[in-house]
């Protein structure tokens, strides 16, 4: 007689857990191509703030549905982990378009000589310049636009270098959770889905179940801002390529790790929400690719 933990054994659970972790080191760097993309550049100009604030509240109802479901730590962790570094992208997004974006057109204002008539009046301002006035000894009027100080960049600067050190901690966290041994030997481990669960489900099964489906239908749709941005702009500009060679390598990965299990309909059933939630977005992902070539110049 078999015993269930011979089960467990099989070549396909095996393949499965090898391609599960090329799934979870996928996802572990699929954001630092674009935050160091968009550190060096100086600017978000190139990224969707609805695609990355979809991510983040996918992100939650991940969470919430692996401690609903009482899931191991270390799947709590890497999810965890996804939400910090989803949640540094937006934040960082958000302030090279406005803090920063501000900041430098302040600065380029006040050392433009040109742009002052001789007689105290400015130009008429833009959507690219601010209204600001100059006293005669070339200072900042006080009913100017508001300009971040030399205390708020050493402030953000601060910011930035703790979320970093946060992100590598709970890298560090995961790989320690990785490593260490699970308290249970029925669990598939933080790289997979939750294990099938029996014909009668629980409430709370339940209503995980409802947010795996409401994770899937928001990531499947974050994409789609991104596409028509850059179909409005003409232009992929500011975005990282590896973001969407990454994200389709850990979709396709996180699927397969499913499917070489089996294929038995009775088996696959519970995992179709993770299943759509992985590979309908690797079409979207495809048209971006597609238009990295075609705005290419």
């Amino acid at each position: 007689m078999t015993s269930a933990a011979d089960e467990l054994q099989t070549p396909g659970n095996a393949a499965s857990t090898i391609i599960g972790y090329i799934s979870l080191l996928s996802w572990m760097v699929v954001m630092f191509p674009q935050i160091y993309l968009n550190f060096r550049r100086k600017s978000g100009e190139g990224v969707s703030l609805v695609m990355t604030g979809a991510w983040i509240i996918g992100d939650l109802f991940n969470i919430a549905g692996a401690m609903m479901q009482g899931l191991v730590m270390s799947t709590i962790v890497v999810a965890s982990y996804f939400l910090l570094v989803d949640a540094t992208l937006f934040s960082q997004t958000i302030y090279y378009r406005t803090v920063y974006s501000a900041h430098t057109r302040v600065k380029a204002i006040s050392g433009d000589d040109s742009g002052d008539t001789g007689d105290g009046v400015l130009p008429p301002a833009n959507d690219t310049t601010a209204l600001i006035s100059h006293s005669d000894d070339g200072d900042v009027d006080a009913q100017s636009s508001p300009v971040p100080s030399q205390s708020s960049s050493h402030l953000t600067n601060a910011l930035a270098f703790a979320l970093s050190l946060a992100s590598l901690g709970c890298l560090a966290a995961v790989v320690i959770s990785l490593i260490m041994p699970q308290p249970s030997g029925d669990d598939d481990g933080p790289h997979n889905p939750p294990s099938p669960p029996s014909d009668s489900l629980p409430l709370t099964q339940i209503i995980a179940q409802a947010m795996g489906t409401a994770s899937a239908i928001i990531y499947i749709m974050s994409y789609v801002p991104q596409a028509i941005q850059n179909y409005q702009r003409k232009s992929c500009e500011g975005l990282s390529m590896w973001l969407f060679l990454l994200s389709m390598l850990g979709n396709t990965t996180y699927a397969l790790a499913i499917l070489v299990v089996s294929l038995n309909p009775h088996y696959l059933a519970p995992y179709v929400p993770w299943l759509l939630g992985a590979l309908v977005p690797c079409v979207i992902q495809i048209v971006i690719l597609y238009q990295f070539q075609v705005y290419r110049h």
